[in-house]
């Protein structure tokens, strides 16, 4: 019998995992090869979420002894927990292959397939775990979210709600309220999230999914304590919410930046350059004995094995994780449960993650850059090389489809690329679409790549070895974010642009393209890029759209033929109350006036309705509109007088509609990016003068606006007048920019 082997076993039994690791290693530097004791330190690490490590000593046991199905299983986990979901697959596999069916492998083998975008297989695995164990609640879950992938919610719903028949956890109930919110199900869906933070109070961004989802339905009940206990949260460090929820709150510059830095240590960590090397294989290389155990050890070993998971091998059933990857909501790995995000250690100064393959000073990635500015260190020399052939850039999305604004509002400057001086490429993780904005979007490329079923690392390596220069991230932190890709360096240059008006926090994103306005130059200490100043505005919009049709009569969306209307077209998760206060202010100071607002459920009208009644104005002057399709939602806009932003999260891709529409729109410009895009567009478009500044420059200026009718007249004149002139619609003119700014980048690097 091996003493030493037995009294590290001895010892992990008894609750000293740490003591036991340095035991077995002891072992192993004396005897290198012994199969047990790199079994045991490889499991220890998987177990500690030091998966690469993990990796290296279950590869160096498979070496020695291949036909250990719990080792190809842990060794399965921990490529999941690195996200090389190929490598994920093949372990599964050979762990099924040696030990026939299994329901945990099953499983894990699925979150591959899923991770890997074949949602088919995925299923189909899920469906073989769930023939060996009908009462397996993670197989259900996660087939529930593979079915959520592939947009069939109804059937992803009854999922999720057998698995919380067989045991309701906050895993579930938190995946019903994900599908519930794609089918615009709000109030269902808060409930749902209610219940997984009562099960698990202490799980990652569901406090922040609750609050947000309370403002979609306009339940302002507690606003303000809701607002203190996320930012609170936030301030200290901690995963209460995602980025996009703390723009719609009235949270300053340093709280969006450290909620984008919490999420993407979590999800999004910086990978080294270098795979690392495989320190345990070693000895095989140099030639060393193996040790076969003694069969004291093999009993030892086998009690050893049972005393972590019963009477089968080292399998584990592993939670889900908390996140898609990037998006909004949704599931991620399942994977050893990894070390939680520790508060930073100093709230005044933000920190970096470490590990970018081109990690620089705070102080060099906060100096914002324009067009033809900055430091020409080494320029000529990379302009020289740069002049060899074109610069080549790579566009990310998973938007390149339908009526999403990115699509509507890129599609334009993707054909205005000069093709002399630069190669398009796209690269969409969206999956497959074929309408109309994704076949004029696919044309516009040079070459236009899915992604979708291509891991995060092989997605870099494609990007880099097709010669991509600079590389830029049209989605940010926003639902199905692939930021993983760049963590893994797609391009010499990393930029993120357009879908997400904040920093992504992410070390290995060296630029976020912007403007003066959203981002003045002593706020760029608040964003994790180098903020790169574009002329005009940040925000590129498609100069061949089609003309504004005529509007139906008022009637036809329940407004009155005369009498003054305000609207609101922002999404409903934007409204506050404190804007609505003022508006409300307005209607009763304006005779005749009403409000029309957009809306996405009974109960945001039930509760803002009865919030006007609360505010002394009649409820009917309260209007609702629905969603339509662009061509309406465009021209109805003419049967509004004038249009009011929202403080805290402004209109981006709505203000801009509205502009074109030729519908004026008052903004009070905040402290933030997300603050900040109306009084960019405003000003691009020769509109100073609705911009204001305060809460009470801004009511006064609705009033002002509605009372005095020769103004109003003005300033629409003018818009009309600058819409055709103006450099805001002018798309050509923003690819010229914007390849001058690319210029600069590839110099610069």
């Amino acid at each position: 019998m091996d003493a030493s082997l037995m009294e590290a076993i001895a010892a992990y039994q008894a609750g000293r995992p740490d003591h036991a690791e340095k035991l077995f290693r002891k072992i192993v530097r004396r005897r290198p090869n012994d199969v047990d004791a790199q079994r045991m330190i490889g499991f220890l690490c998987n177990q500690t979420g030091r998966h690469a490590e993990a990796v290296d000593h279950f590869d160096l046991v498979l070496r020695l002894s291949p036909r250990l199905p719990q080792i190809h299983y842990l060794r399965g986990i921990s490529f999941l927990a690195l996200k090389r979901f190929q490598d994920a697959l093949a372990s599964f596999n050979g762990a099924l292959a040696i030990d026939g069916p299994q329901a945990d492998t099953y499983v894990n083998r699925g979150v591959a397939l899923q991770r890997l975008e074949r949602l088919s297989e995925a299923i189909e695995s899920f469906n073989r775990a769930i023939a060996l164990d009908p009462t397996y609640v993670l197989a259900h879950t996660h087939k529930a979210a593979a079915l959520e992938d592939q947009g069939k919610l109804a059937e992803a719903l009854a999922c999720y709600d057998t698995s919380l028949r067989i045991q309701p956890t906050s895993d579930a109930w938190w995946g019903r309220s994900t599908v519930l919110q794609l089918m615009r199900r709000f109030d269902e869906a808060l409930l749902a999230a209610k219940q997984a933070y009562a099960l698990e109070p202490t799980r990652p961004y569901v406090q922040g999914d609750i609050l947000n989802l309370k403002m979609q339905l306009g339940d302002w009940d507690n606003f303000a304590q809701d607002c203190e206990l996320v930012l609170k949260g936030v301030d200290k460090g901690l995963a209460v919410t995602l980025p996009g929820g703390v723009l719609l709150l009235p949270s300053s510059p340093e709280q969006q930046r450290r909620a984008a830095e919490i999420y993407a240590r979590d999800k999004f960590p910086a990978q080294p350059s270098l795979p690392t090397s495989p320190k345990a294989g070693k000895a095989i290389a140099h030639g060393a004995a193996v040790t076969s155990p003694s069969p004291q050890s093999k009993s030892a070993v086998a009690d050893f094995d049972q005393s972590i998971d019963g009477p089968k091998p080292a399998y584990t059933r592993f939670r889900l994780g908390e996140g898609r990857g990037g998006g909004a909501r949704g599931w991620g790995n399942v994977v050893p449960s990894l070390p939680t995000p520790t508060p930073d250690p100093s709230p005044a100064e933000p920190r970096y993650s470490e590990g970018s393959a081109t990690q620089q000073s705070d102080r060099s990635r906060q100096q914002p850059t324009s067009v033809g500015g900055g430091e020409q260190k080494g320029g000529a020399e990379a302009a020289r090389s740069a002049a060899k052939r074109k610069i080549a850039i790579g566009y990310f999305s998973c938007d390149f489809h339908h009526d999403h604004p990115v699509a509507r509002l890129t599609a334009g400057l993707f054909e205005h690329h000069d093709r002399d001086e630069f190669t398009v490429f796209g690269f969409s993780y969206g999956g497959q679409h074929d309408d109309e904005h994704a076949r004029r979007i696919a044309r516009a490329m040079d070459r236009f790549i899915d992604v979708s079923s291509t891991s995060d690392q092989d997605a870099a390596s494609l990007s880099r070895s097709l010669g991509v220069d600079i590389a830029v991230d049209l989605t940010g932190v926003m639902y199905n974010a692939r930021l993983g890709i760049f963590a893994h360096r797609a391009a010499p240059v990393q930029a993120t642009y357009l879908a997400y008006p904040g920093t992504t926090g992410c070390s290995f994103i060296d630029y976020v393209l912007a403007d003066e306005v959203v981002i003045p130059s002593e706020d760029s200490r608040f964003f994790s890029e180098r903020p790169f100043h574009l002329p005009v505005s940040f925000q590129v919009n498609d100069s061949t759209r089609a003309p504004v049709d005529e509007p139906r009569p008022r009637a036809a969306y329940g407004l009155a033929e005369q009498g003054f209307v305000y609207c609101c077209f922002n999404n409903c998760s934007k409204l506050t109350p404190d804007v609505f206060a003022i508006w409300m202010r307005l209607l009763r100071r304006v005779e005749g006036s009403v409000l029309w607002l957009l809306a996405d459920a009974t109960t945001f009208t039930g509760n803002l309705r009865r919030r006007v009644q609360e505010s002394g104005v009649e409820p009917e002057r309260l209007v609702f509109a629905e969603r339509v399709d662009l061509r309406e939602y465009l021209s109805r806009q003419q049967c509004a007088d004038l249009a009011l932003d929202t403080f805290y999260y402004n209109g981006g891709t709505t203000t801009s509609d509205a502009l074109w529409a030729g519908l004026p729109i008052v903004t009070r410009t905040g402290t933030t990016f997300a603050g900040r895009m109306s009084a960019s567009l405003l000003q691009a478009i020769g509109l100073p003068d609705l911009i204001t500044h305060t809460a009470e420059e801004y009511e006064e200026l609705a009033f002002r606006l509605a009372t005095e009718r020769d103004l109003l007249d003005s300033i629409r004149q003018r818009l009309v007048r600058n819409r055709a002139t103006s450099s805001l619609f002018d798309t050509a003119a923003f690819a010229k920019n914007l390849e001058g700014a690319y210029r600069t980048m590839v110099e610069k690097r």
